[in-house]
């Protein structure tokens, strides 16, 4: 060893430090707080789910002006199905659903809350990205936490995104890791069956997801890391919030994370789905997979760099790619989805529930939603796309 290896101090991150493989069923370990926020119940695999609409004038173009007060009218006649929120962005407003026990019941209360929307006189678009939306049209909702966003994201905001996004309720924490790594490897197929914002800024932008592009520009995003543990996901969060000088973990936004205070595991990859129908089916296959990842946990993990490519090709081609699967072997999108299916009708079977995943047979069998898409731009120019997507929204089911 020379003189100079022997004066450098390595550094040993501490989850870097837990021995694996991690016991993680019916473990004792005591349960460490995330940022001093202890991991609570949060039910046996219950599911809610979070829509952002993107708000939109007569002519469906993105809302420039009175969307917080048409916010402020929707949350003056709470409904029972949930909640109504300003966004990040001010041409934007998030539905968040009450805790349900199945997919169908949180279609229900998306569909309440969307009709609370219409019946104040507001128009929205359930996309991943506004078609036309025009680069940098991106005012910020004010708030402290949005001010602080918006100032640590300097010119990444260029324009609002819209993502459905799925929680699925965790026992302990535990649990909720167990379920983290079995989801973690089927977020590209999640992306792919979800695909629908083709067009960025009036152009096609090559992608099945355009919104995905924009969403991998900002930091402390995408592919989950691999974690084995509870003390593991912990230490890891908190080392990113310190060196991103971020208040907590909630500005860590994985494309699945964990919820401690909800006590959920949180699905963000997908696109917002402009047909409720789609939104129930993916809410669905989430809840039967999450279920499953936990009765049968994985023994391995998929390395992020090989995840990070799957994610970039489902995102590119949607349905049509091909990625990797958990052995190792290159496999289609499509084929993917029907073991999948086939593994969640299972889980749900026993409850009477799988009837909720036929969308996604539906999903399978029609033209693909970045593809019908791309046909009315086609037949009808961009003002028939921005009608047909409103139209779609705004009818609720």
């Amino acid at each position: 060893m020379t003189e100079m290896a022997r004066g450098l101090k390595l550094w040993v991150p501490r989850w870097s430090r837990t021995a694996f493989p991690v016991q993680l069923i019916d473990s004792a370990r005591a349960e460490f707080s995330l940022s001093g926020t202890p991991f609570a119940a949060g039910g046996e695999f219950t599911v809610g789910c979070e829509e952002e609409l993107l708000l939109v004038d007569g002519e469906n173009r993105l809302l420039d002006a009175g969307s917080g007060e048409l916010i402020e009218t929707v949350q003056a006649h709470p409904r029972a199905g949930g909640t109504v929120t300003k966004e990040l962005f001010g041409a934007e407003i998030e539905f968040a659903t009450v805790v349900c026990q199945d997919a169908e019941e949180a279609g229900n209360c998306l569909a309440d809350l969307r009709a609370s929307l219409c019946r104040a006189g507001g128009r929205a678009m359930a996309v991943g990205l506004h078609p036309a939306g025009e680069f940098g049209d991106a005012r910020l909702t004010e708030s402290p936490r949005y001010d602080a966003i918006g100032a640590s994201f300097a010119g990444l905001l260029r324009t609002p995104t819209a993502a459905l996004q799925v929680h699925v309720g965790m026992p302990d924490a535990a649990t909720a890791i167990t379920a983290y790594r079995g989801l973690r490897h089927r977020l590209a197929l999640l992306r792919a069956l979800a695909a629908g914002s083709p067009y960025w800024h009036g152009r096609d932008s090559g992608f099945a997801s355009g919104r995905w592009a924009v969403i991998n520009s900002y930091p402390r995003g995408g592919v989950p890391p691999v974690v084995r543990s509870w003390e593991e996901y912990v230490a890891l969060n908190e080392a990113v919030a310190a060196a991103a000088e971020v208040r907590d973990y909630t500005h860590v936004w994985w494309d699945v994370r964990l919820q401690p205070r909800l006590g959920t595991i949180e699905v963000r990859v997908m696109d917002a789905q402009s047909s409720l129908r789609a939104a129930v089916g993916l809410t669905a296959l989430i809840q039967a997979l999450a279920r499953r990842a936990v009765e049968r946990p994985l023994a391995v993990d998929v390395p992020s760099e090989v995840l990070a490519e799957n994610d970039f090709r489902a995102a590119r081609d949607g349905l049509d790619a091909r990625i990797v699967d958990i052995d190792g072997t290159m496999r289609p999108v499509r084929e993917l989805a029907a073991t999948a299916l086939g593994e969640a009708r299972a889980v749900l079977a026993s409850d009477g529930l799988e009837g909720s995943l036929e969308a996604i047979d539906q999903i399978l069998a029609d033209e693909p939603e970045y593809t019908r898409q791309r046909r009315i731009h086609n037949e009808h120019g961009m003002a028939g796309l921005l009608a047909d997507l409103t139209a779609r929204t705004m009818r609720a089911r």
